[in-house]
């Protein structure tokens, strides 16, 4: 059984067909630049997505001078600066230090000033706490603290309410507690609430601050310090780490301390200033020649030139009704798009115009908060944001209307309000051409389809006919916990002529994130569900349900009208998601990948994940089970099988069972269930195994121990609940004593016995499941490799997860 799904094979999915598109990893094509043009595939483009909001990168100060640091020290000084620096560095420190009022370290990279000072700072007694949006470079710095066992969390964005919750929480545990965020957010540019910060260090003596400003940096504050010290000085519980990337035009990173002490250590013990290369001599003079203006009255000038475009900028979002996502007065502006496909839309569009500008996508933001991202830089003219922004206007409309989508769905996605004077636009359904039309019917049970119609597209299939269905809805509704009641919907997608071309079920659910994730990630979980139960659950709707396998979604690829249909089932998830408050939508089992398909998924805001493999017996047509067995299998049969055949007493239970029988069978599941994590969900309601037999095609196959000198002799040692669909047998719960098990070999008897029963009933297959792939392949199964398509609101729940899977965090925070 395949366990889990990488993160970074999800980000892989989703880059790959941003390059594919021609939108991502890009190069110019210019011989050189002029100011803010540049060439990419072949279309002349005003630059907007450049982070040097100053435009220092032409000024003839910072060029004159990186030229003679070169002509004064070569292209490179390639020695560790725990050996010999570049008396450049010694100037820049000395600037910087004006600049901030503060202890300064200059960095190669601010990602190796993060490597080098977090690891330092943060003690083996303190505990991390990073803000779900905090730039990548730290998180990427926090994972060596992780050979330590320090303990890190990870904060919902911005939640000052929690954050101060969490503090009060772990100050009795922890020496210090360190939030680690960002100053201005790289990708909404919305800025961090910096005042409540500062009143939190203020408030609760452990409570420290590290923050990278690295969009902030020059733009805002006196010498240009940034937005964290826009009026404050750096306080003394703070650590605050800058770019000389982005507007101060240069190269490098900067760490700023109040303790002369800590400075001193970070630059005798961080790792990257003892082993790492240093800055080149070219970005060292320019920096110099950067930190030179900041530190003169001009800065100011730059600034509010600046200042008044980001402004003209914004009113102009404003008086075109743009989704405006965050409304702060950074120089990186974001406008919704919601799905993916309407984000690619628009880039294509504004690259076509003539603009180069952002995609804002997975992983930088949540799949369905893709969005336009642009920046405003000192070297744009007001004639260039002006046309910019009113061809944004005009391509927005079209792009949203081309993909099916409205403003409605981008205001939703991101819980914004309507940008003024926008009239709401309903979804519009898929273009039908020729007259065609297609019927959209949604049912709440299965009592209302047309049994005959169901069973023609889904008999035999697995326990989801008409019959199965209605049995699981019996079990699923009115019971106490929320994890036991599901919500059950169908829908059947008609042509004009009635012919079915598109039909599912789906069911709403509460369901384990860490489902599919390795055991000792589950573990971790589990403990603190011990006090938390619902730690770590999403309400997820999906075709099918967490107790059926199979080909839940029917498509007939025949008809001319197949893609239409689809696309309109999946507004009507998307629909349905809005109304039952739905963290994530899976549509799942698949087995054959359509690289098509998946783009066309990614568009829709869904990628791809692999679930576990189904097992399934093909071959039914043998008569004699021993000799269709392969030779190793033959062994098995022998010695596990045939040996211990006699000692076992089967039944076949197709009654309502007795209340003693209910809580013997409910003992056996809880003993299957509680002895592996593979996979991690909910128990089952107690009443499954009562309601399940009342309804037509169940029956629960039983095993008894005649045994003489077994302790309990008679009593059922395991049991299997089974569904008779037209063609195929389906076991779906099992349960095992496993004090018996390794002696008797319990489990590979009820295999082969469930596999006996099914061939004494005629049926063609048997769908034996997930999970103990070897075990099954026994008794001649095949394991077939299945995926589905997921689409999440919020990634926040799979960071977590996929943080605990590399170790590089511990169970967190509540919603």
């Amino acid at each position: 059984m395949r366990k889990g799904n990488s993160f970074y094979d999800v980000v892989d999915q989703v880059v790959s067909y941003g390059v594919q598109k021609g939108i991502l990893h890009l190069y110019n094509e210019d011989e050189s630049f002029y100011k803010n043009t540049i060439v990419l595939s072949g279309h002349a483009t005003i630059n907007f997505g450049s982070c040097s909001y100053l435009g220092l990168e032409f000024d003839d100060r910072l060029k004159k001078m990186a030229k003679e640091a070169i002509d004064s020290y070569g292209t490179q000084f390639s020695e560790s600066r725990a050996y010999v620096s570049l008396k450049l560095y010694k100037e820049l420190e000395s600037l910087l230090a004006a600049i901030f009022e503060a202890h300064v370290i200059v960095t190669p990279t601010t990602t190796l000033g993060h490597i080098a000072a977090i690891p330092v700072v943060v003690g083996d007694g303190d505990a991390v706490i990073m803000d779900h949006q905090v730039h990548n470079s730290i998180q990427t710095a926090v994972t060596l603290l992780k050979p330590r066992g320090i303990h890190v969390e990870i904060l919902r964005h911005s939640r000052m309410d929690l954050l101060e919750e969490r503090i009060k929480l772990l100050g009795d545990k922890y020496d210090k507690i360190w939030y680690m965020a960002d100053g201005v957010y790289s990708m909404f540019g919305d800025g961090c609430p910096v005042r409540k910060i500062y009143d939190l260090m203020e408030r609760y003596r452990k409570f420290h601050f590290y923050a990278d400003d690295a969009h902030g940096m020059s733009i805002y504050g006196k010498h240009g310090r940034g937005y964290l010290l826009d009026g404050r000085q750096l306080h003394t519980k703070m650590i605050m780490a800058t770019s000389l990337n982005k507007a101060f035009a240069s190269g490098g990173g900067v760490l700023l301390f109040a303790d002369k002490e800590l400075a001193r250590k970070v630059r005798a013990c961080g790792g990257p200033l003892i082993t790492s290369g240093p800055m080149q001599p070219a970005a060292l003079g320019a920096a110099v020649a950067a930190a030179k203006i900041h530190l003169s009255g001009e800065i100011y000038e730059m600034q509010a030139e600046l200042a008044e475009k980001r402004k003209f900028a914004r009113k102009l979002l404003e008086e075109y009704a743009l989704p405006i996502v965050s409304r702060t007065n950074a120089a990186v502006f974001f406008i919704g798009a919601g799905l993916p496909k309407v984000g690619y839309n628009l880039v294509d569009r504004m690259l076509k115009a003539g603009y180069y500008v952002n995609l804002g996508v997975f992983p930088a933001v949540p799949m369905k908060q893709t969005g336009i991202r642009f920046t405003i830089t000192r070297l744009h003219r007001f004639s260039q944001i002006e046309a910019m922004i009113t061809d944004l206007a005009d391509a927005y409309p079209k792009a949203v209307r081309e993909e099916g989508s409205s403003l409605q769905d981008v205001c939703d996605a991101f819980k914004i309000p309507w940008p003024g004077k926008v009239t709401p636009n309903s979804t519009l359904a898929p273009v039908v051409n020729n007259g065609d039309a297609l019927t959209l019917c949604h049912y709440n049970s299965i009592k209302e389809v047309n049994r005959a119609e169901w069973d023609a597209l889904f008999a035999g299939k697995g326990s989801f006919d008409w019959q199965g269905l209605q049995s699981l809805e019996a079990c699923f509704t009115d019971n106490p916990l929320p994890e036991d009641n599901w919500l059950f919907d169908y829908v059947v997608i008609k042509s004009s002529t009635g012919e079915i071309i598109v039909a599912t079920f789906l069911t709403t659910a509460l369901w384990k994130d860490d489902m599919l994730s390795p055991g000792e990630v589950s573990r971790q979980v589990e403990d603190k569900r011990r006090t938390d139960p619902y730690y770590l659950v999403s309400k997820v709707i999906a075709t099918g349900s967490l107790l059926t396998e199979g080909e839940h979604l029917y498509i007939n690829r025949n008809a001319r009208l197949w893609q239409e249909a689809t696309h309109l089932l999946l507004e009507k998830i998307n629909v349905l998601q809005d109304q039952y408050h739905a963290e994530r939508i899976v549509l799942r089992d698949f087995q054959v990948a359509h690289k098509k398909i998946d783009d066309y998924m990614i568009g829709q805001g869904y990628f791809r994940i692999d679930m576990p493999d189904t097992n399934i017996v093909l071959d039914m047509s043998w008569n004699d089970y021993y000799s269709h067995l392969s030779r190793r299998s033959r062994q098995h049969y022998r010695e596990d099988v045939r040996k211990y055949q006699n000692d076992f007493k089967v039944s076949v239970i197709q009654r309502p069972p007795s209340e003693a029988e209910v809580n013997h069978w409910y003992e056996l599941y809880q003993n299957v269930k509680n002895h592996t994590l593979e996979l991690n969900t909910f128990p089952l309601p107690r009443k499954i195994f009562s309601t399940l037999l009342t309804g037509e095609g169940w029956e629960v196959l039983q095993l008894e121990l005649k045994s003489e000198g077994v302790t309990d002799a008679g009593k059922p040692v395991a049991m299997v609940v089974c569904y008779q669909s037209e063609m195929a047998y389906v076991p779906m719960i099992i349960g095992l004593d496993y004090a018996l098990n390794r002696r008797y070999r319990i489990y590979r008897q009820a295999l082969y016995r469930l596999v006996m029963r099914a061939k004494a009933l005629g049926k063609q297959r048997i769908h034996m499941g997930f999970a103990a792939t070897t075990e099954k392949k026994k008794v001649g199964a095949t394991a077939l490799k299945t995926f589905a398509y997921v689409q999440n609101k919020d990634s926040y729940n799979m960071e977590i997860i996929e943080g605990l899977n590399r170790g590089e965090q511990r169970p967190g925070l509540p919603d």
